[in-house]
């Protein structure tokens, strides 16, 4: 038999018996003359202000006996010890989903009313939760609360807070199972997985190419469109990727952020500096399949197949003369450039 509740018109908190649900609605209308001195916030009697009043000292007397995790009200110690026992005493009349506080099922009832009491005084939205409107007023107010104590960034949500103060930490909570790499989000975690799982969900429409993430889908798709939305603001040229655009841009501003440990000489790019170090350590991570030869870099080692297979794919328009590197190409275009204007 589903237990019938009582819900209150003024916080939706909802009561197993009409008589609580009285005594609750009286509390919220009887005067609060107890009054916090630290924060002003004020109470009905003088025991939830004594209750309140530990949140200002930090204490915490209550002491949960199972993992030792303490509360500073003995209310939060039972709401706890229920995560030890998987009590979930509070049921969905609706759907059956059980949870172990009331303030959950409360939130939850609402996904099946739609209802969404919280509405915000700037621009009308309105939200299930009054923990999501205090968030959504922060892009009206510009409020950033959560202020990293290494480099100053501030961001709106604590949980944005913990996830970049692993960029300072190098911790990486989330292992894969597979390979053990680390990663610091649990979404990037998710979405590693499926290079060991081959799932592509993200397919292109044009070309039918599957992606794992739907940011590389939409970065593809711009190959279709020939749409390039980073436009460098020194000299206008437009790149399909925002990282294209950052490299670009520091063969304007000269910055080489990648410095060679070895020697101090700089690079633009990282692959540059990882390419150039092995003129230092004499690394040849390429090897001909043919012959046996070693080469630093990938280019070289395709320039070098070419000598083993004749092929020669950059064609002169002008002569019709083939060549195996682009860079030959490009001289040997410069001899129809000086005969055309000898001509």
């Amino acid at each position: 038999m589903v237990e019938k509740l009582y819900e209150c018109s003024d916080c939706e908190k909802r009561l197993s018996c009409n008589t609580h649900l009285m005594v609750h609605q009286s509390i919220l209308t009887e005067e609060k003359t107890y009054e916090c001195l630290d924060c002003g916030k004020s109470f009905s009697c003088n025991s939830y202000l004594v209750e309140h009043q530990k949140s200002h000292m930090g204490e915490k007397p209550y002491k949960c006996p199972d993992c030792e995790k303490s509360f500073q009200h003995n209310s939060k110690l039972v709401i706890h010890q229920r995560t030890h026992m998987k009590e979930k005493p509070y049921k969905c009349e609706d759907c059956g989903e059980s949870f172990s506080q009331n303030s959950f099922l409360v939130k939850h009832h609402r996904t099946h009313t739609g209802k969404k009491p919280f509405v915000c005084l700037d621009c009308g939205k309105s939200f299930s939760q009054n923990y999501y409107l205090v968030i959504h007023k922060r892009t009206h107010t510009g409020e950033k609360p959560h202020k990293c104590p290494d480099c100053g960034k501030r961001f709106n949500w604590n949980s944005e807070l913990v996830v970049h103060q692993r960029t300072h930490t190098g911790e990486k909570p989330y292992k894969c199972p597979d390979c053990g790499k680390g990663f610091n989000r649990n979404s990037n975690l998710v979405v590693h997985q499926r290079t060991h799982t081959g799932d592509k969900q993200y397919q292109c429409p044009d070309c039918c190419k599957s992606f794992t993430q739907n940011s590389y889908l939409v970065k593809h798709q711009r190959i279709h469109t020939g749409e390039k939305t980073h436009q460098c603001p020194f000299c206008w040229k437009s790149f399909l990727r925002k990282s294209g655009l950052v490299i670009h841009q520091r063969s304007h501003t000269g910055e080489k952020p990648y410095e060679c440990p070895d020697c101090g000489k700089g690079f633009i790019r990282n692959s540059s500096l990882v390419i150039y170090q092995r003129t230092h350590t004499g690394e040849k991570p390429y090897e001909c399949p043919v012959c046996g030869k070693d080469f630093g870099t990938r280019s070289s080692l395709i320039n070098h197949v070419r000598l083993h297979t004749g092929e020669k794919p950059f064609k002169c328009p002008d002569c019709g003369k083939c060549f195996t590197q682009n860079s030959n190409f490009f001289i040997h275009k410069k001899s129809h450039t000086s005969q055309n204007l000898m001509h």
